[in-house]
């Protein structure tokens, strides 16, 4: 940003320009913040002065406001874009960018605006919006610098001068007649070699790349082990078709995040999206009318418990405290599970001992917390029964609960489904009625037997 102002005072400045109607003015002051702040503070304006701000930004600025803001915001720009401006954009963007714009319009609408873009751009992103945009031939952009070896330093740099900056990554490939990709030439290697050297003598033949249809979480942990700043895509022959940057996986891992982090919630990241209520409710509802299916057993339990009315008033006091510790100890186990399994830091011939060792620690842990809660069973229940009862079934929840936590997402990871969702409310509700059960069974067990 050029401008040495706070945001605050920026936002204020622009909310004053667009009230007053001054759009020379507007125009002026736009022009010197940058497109990824406007972005930002689209979301801080009614949708009149969002709509006007896109129309006096250029075609560059406007792509990278419509790239950087929320998707709902976005769909709503685009709405009274005219298709041959959303065309001059879209040129405007680079290719994986403007594929992801047209991506999200309506067919016909997307038909318009590829109908107004340049023939070689059209081609280009028609390609591109043939692949799954959560797959590495959707985030890629194909539009990558890539000689033969046979080409000198001195031809590479003459073509790096030339090329758009937005096809120029940390590495140049090397590729043959058939584009085939042979290696990469680093552009720090490229500038101290001598310039008559030729690529094929310097480039480096390790190359790490992923597929077309490479899955864009299993890219972005590719990126992050090798520390890479851009990963070649090829086909199944090994043709080079494009390359991800690494501004592509920051986008990927920040949207793994929140779907994962909706998924603890028993939530979808779509609702973020959506400003209807219906929306989000159903994005909610389901898992609560399981859960809500769930509590049943828990309340079997304690129906067939209250038979006993005096035993029942004895021990249903606990209850809170059993539910809970079986709980907490449930999502400790399932968080660490759940974050190795997304570190890629728990094999698969792994996964039993890791089991265990949960298990193991929630024992040892129960045993204490055992201990100290049938001490205060005893001391407020007045009946060392209770506090046997409660010292033991809190030990046992404890451990069920824990070993409940580390294999389900183990589980779901071996069903291709996603471990985060074992963590959210569905568990919780399981943990619940299995810890009441536990300790109801325990204390019934304890006091009929020995009452």
């Amino acid at each position: 940003m050029t401008d040495t102002r706070s945001e605050t005072e920026l936002v204020q400045e622009l909310h004053a320009l667009l009230h007053e109607g001054e759009e020379g003015a507007l125009k002026i002051f736009l022009r010197l913040v940058r497109p990824e702040d406007i972005a930002d503070w689209l979301d801080l304006l009614n949708a009149d002065d969002r709509q006007r701000i896109v129309e006096v930004l250029d075609h560059e600025a406007a792509g990278t406001v419509l790239n950087d803001t929320t998707a709902s915001i976005r769909s709503e720009l685009v709405e009274d874009i005219d298709p041959i401006r959303l065309a001059r954009i879209a040129e405007s963007m680079p290719a994986d960018e403007a594929a992801d714009l047209i991506g999200e319009l309506e067919d016909d609408e997307s038909e318009q605006v590829l109908h107004h873009i340049k023939e070689e751009d059209e081609e280009v992103l028609r390609d591109l919006l043939r692949y799954p945009e959560d797959t590495a031939g959707g985030l890629m952009n194909p539009e990558v610098v890539a000689l033969t070896p046979e080409a000198t330093v001195d031809d590479a740099i003459t073509v790096l001068r030339g090329a758009d900056p937005d096809t120029i990554t940390a590495s140049l490939y090397v590729v043959d007649s058939d584009h085939t990709l042979m290696g990469f030439v680093r552009l720090r290697r490229l500038v101290t070699a001598k310039s008559t050297a030729r690529l094929g003598d310097i480039m480096s033949t390790d190359v790490i790349s992923v597929t077309l249809d490479t899955d864009q979480e299993e890219v972005a942990d590719q990126v992050d082990k090798y520390g890479f700043t851009a990963l070649p895509v090829v086909d199944d022959t090994n043709r080079l078709m494009g390359a991800i940057t690494v501004d592509d996986i920051l986008e990927v891992i920040e949207e793994e995040a929140t779907e994962d982090i909706y998924r603890l919630a028993g939530s979808s990241a779509e609702e973020e999206e959506s400003e209807s209520l219906l929306h989000v409710a159903r994005y909610r509802l389901p898992w609560l009318l399981v859960c809500l299916a769930g509590t049943q057993i828990s309340t079997m339990v304690q129906i067939s418990a209250a038979r006993n009315v005096e035993m029942y008033q004895q021990i249903s006091v606990f209850t809170a405290a059993i539910m809970a510790m079986a709980g907490n100890t449930s999502l400790q186990s399932s968080t660490t599970t759940v974050r190795r399994l997304a570190l890629d830091t728990l094999p698969r011939n792994r996964f039993f001992r890791h089991v265990i060792r949960e298990v193991g620690v929630a024992l040892l842990m129960g045993a204490v917390c055992g201990a100290m809660a049938g001490g205060l069973g005893m001391l407020f229940g007045r009946n060392p029964l209770i506090g046997l009862a409660l010292g033991l079934a809190m030990a046992i929840g404890m451990s069920a609960a824990s070993l409940l936590g580390a294999a389900m997402p183990l589980v779901l990871d071996l069903f291709k489904i996603d471990p985060a969702v074992a963590s959210g409310p569905l568990v919780s509700t399981i943990n619940d009625s299995l810890a009441l059960t536990v300790y109801f069974t325990v204390a019934t067990a304890i006091l009929v037997t020995m009452g």
